[in-house]
């Protein structure tokens, strides 16, 4: 009965619920955790219109701000003492105002066992305080990003694991989740009835994020074996041409439909040793890449060529660059998500180039990137040609 009366009283609009589904969204299902606290709190100020905010993470070590928001010309160590206490004291939903009036908010958010996380913004002594249906807005958003942030969590440990912990979780959570996808195919089909518009709507978000977290699933499975040595290979006879006319079946309308000029120049190659399906994986991360972080209108050009025993395909882009610090320290890392909004609007944990340079120098190549911010990039990797010798499956 009382949770019937909050609904009541909380009344929500069609405004305030567009608001909280724009925020929800702009957090993604990202399992980068620095980037995804840095995600929530610009998108819980934005969603209840405050001046600045900050999240504050308290393990034994003593109070830390992980993330801020509208912040600037300050830096995370100009935030006083007192505010960061009045933060990681919320035990619920709170608003109040500091000793400078400053009208605030705050709110514990999920933290591991023996820390403390809270979540905090406020307005200038001039605004109105917050109302009560913005701090039941502000809860509802902190309750999905809650759940993000306890799985960017779980993924960073597992993915850090000496044990088989990773293998194990995404081998547990396949099952659920392409069963899930597959329920929602066939709702999508209409194979029990129609659907309403609205109907179709949310099912095709279950459908895209299930899609989504399976892919994730083989994500964690891959890094998982490949940092104990246990990827399985194929190595054999193939064609690097068929492994871009795979790619390109699925990946050619897309380009298409974002009115992107693609242009191939592959001279008569020769075959390569590498297992099919994970060199199929590595063309595929390269151009979707390309595909993703270069505007309308750009140019995506696909060039091969046979250089000392090694064939060496290149995939260049007029996209939108990475910085040269970008380049040096995380390029291929785990988890390497571009500060870039063209970035930010796509779904991605940040582990696929690290698969692929992996891949890749597992079946005996090399991968490397130049870049240029805001004029482009370009991707290559080496495969040794097949021979007598390396043939062999």
């Amino acid at each position: 009965m009382a949770k019937e009366q909050d609904i009541q009283e909380f009344a929500p609009t069609y405004e305030s619920l567009a608001a909280l589904y724009k925020a929800i969204q702009a957090i993604g299902p990202t399992l980068d955790l620095e980037g995804l606290l840095e995600q929530t709190i610009q998108a819980a100020v934005d969603l209840v219109e405050a001046e600045w905010g900050f999240i504050a993470w308290e393990p034994e070590e003593g109070a830390t701000v992980r993330a801020c928001a509208k912040l600037s010309p300050l830096s995370p160590e100009d935030i006083d003492d007192p505010i960061l206490e009045l933060a990681l004291c919320a035990t619920q939903v709170q608003a109040g105002t500091t000793p400078a009036s400053r009208p605030y908010i705050a709110l514990p958010l999920w933290s591991p066992e023996g820390t403390i996380c809270a979540l905090y913004a406020d307005r200038a002594p001039d605004q109105e305080p917050f109302s009560e249906a913005e701090l039941k807005l502000l809860e509802a958003f902190v309750q999905q990003a809650n759940v993000a942030i306890q799985n960017a969590y779980m993924f960073l440990v597992a993915a850090s694991d000496e044990s088989e912990f990773g293998s194990m979780i995404a081998h547990d959570l396949r099952l659920p989740i392409t069963s899930m996808r597959g329920y929602a195919d066939m709702l999508l089909k209409e194979a029990v009835g129609p659907l309403t518009d609205m109907q179709r709507q949310f099912l095709s978000i279950i459908h895209a994020n299930t899609y989504y977290l399976e892919t994730l699933t083989y994500n964690l499975s891959d890094i998982a074996k490949i940092d104990h040595d246990r990827m399985p290979l194929n190595p054999a006879i193939a064609s690097l041409k068929d492994a871009i006319d795979e790619v390109l079946d699925k990946l050619g309308p897309k380009v298409e439909e974002k009115e992107q000029t693609l242009e191939i120049d592959l001279p008569t190659l020769p075959d390569i040793t590498a297992d099919k399906a994970r060199l199929a994986q590595v063309v595929r991360i390269l151009l979707e890449n390309a595909h993703l972080y270069t505007p309308s209108a750009g140019k995506i050009t696909v060039t091969a060529q046979e250089q000392n025993g090694f064939v060496r395909l290149s995939v260049a882009d007029t996209g939108i660059g990475i910085s040269p610090e970008d380049q040096r320290e995380r390029l291929f890392g785990k988890f390497f998500r571009a500060d870039h909004t063209m970035v930010q609007e796509h779904r991605g944990g940040g582990n696929n180039l690290y698969v692929a340079k992996r891949l890749i120098e597992l079946m005996g190549g090399q991968m490397d990137a130049e870049s240029e911010p805001d004029k482009g990039s370009t991707f290559w990797f080496t495969l040794p040609v097949a021979t007598s010798e390396n043939d062999q499956p």
